[in-house]
């Protein structure tokens, strides 16, 4: 693997059967005017046309770097495997659907840089389609004292995608014990550890727009992500364990807050679940029918 000296930001991408999407997002990462970055790419034994357009990417680009898992690993160990990668000052992972505006890392890096306290930086964002009307980019900062930083999360939780995959310092996400883990809501525990590390801001230019076609959009969401049995019954069992730890120094009064939060987002879970069931089962009686 060959590391630019020069280089500043890491971009992760963990990639499976990603064929359809992956040169748009590359070419995204690439006509950034901000040019100095390597791009890492963790394929996770991919069936598809994968392997091929990476290679011609990497033939073509220096700061590319291309590896192929010899077995599934889990997307989650894919996450961690890119990261692990990097050494340089910041770190943002991409998926293999996502794409960003060229003004993406300058208007990230340039601020981060001049507001050392800050932990992490994104711009504006919005999902495929959405991207032709300002009123549907989602915007909101991650900002103030602990425990209003967690509410700005939680009122905004289903909507964090921006959070995630922001321009992150690399010492501060490496030092997250929970990138590798699998279970439902890793993604926000991670981002609820990045709060807990500072404030998050949100740039007025740039834009990162999301694919609609990954797992969290599918029906069977849950399914897919639950990895032990007690998620059956709190679907978010793993969230609420790892929000109350970081949220030891709130008062008393905020934690009975954030314990009414983590409540009702699991019974809502729950409720959703039931629903699809009942969805799906009754779909598949009228096919019969």
């Amino acid at each position: 693997m060959i590391v630019r000296q020069s280089a500043m930001i890491t971009i992760g991408m963990p990639i499976f059967n990603g064929g359809e999407t992956l040169e748009r997002a590359v070419n995204s990462i690439l006509n950034q005017t901000y040019q100095d970055f390597e791009l890492i790419i963790s394929d996770n034994c991919s069936n598809d046309l994968t392997f091929e357009i990476c290679q011609k990417y990497v033939k073509s680009d220096q700061r590319i770097s291309y590896f192929r898992q010899a077995k599934n690993i889990g997307a989650s160990e894919n996450f961690r495997f890119v990261l692990e990668k990097a050494s340089t000052k910041y770190f943002m992972w991409a998926a293999a659907d996502d794409f960003r505006t060229p003004d993406f890392l300058v208007e990230n890096i340039q601020f981060l840089e001049s507001n050392p306290t800050f932990v992490a930086s994104t711009t504006p964002n919005c999902m495929e389609s959405q991207q032709n009307s300002n009123d549907n980019f989602l915007t909101f900062a991650i900002e103030g004292n602990l425990p209003d930083r967690f509410w700005q999360f939680f009122n905004n939780c289903w909507k964090s995608h921006g959070i995630f995959y922001s321009v992150i310092r690399t010492d501060i996400l490496k030092a997250c014990n929970i990138v590798g883990q699998s279970f439902i809501a890793v993604d926000w525990v991670i981002n609820l550890y990045l709060i807990s590390r500072g404030n998050i801001y949100r740039t007025k230019k740039g834009l990162a727009i999301f694919g609609t076609k990954g797992i969290s959009s599918r029906i069977n969401f849950y399914r897919i992500y639950r990895t032990h049995a007690i998620e059956i019954l709190i679907p978010f069992y793993f969230l609420s364990c790892h929000a109350l730890k970081l949220s030891k120094s709130f008062s008393l009064k905020n934690k009975i807050r954030l314990l009414i939060v983590l409540f009702n987002l699991n019974l809502k879970s729950i409720f959703s679940q039931i629903y699809m069931l009942v969805r799906q089962f009754f779909s598949k009686f009228s096919k019969v029918k």
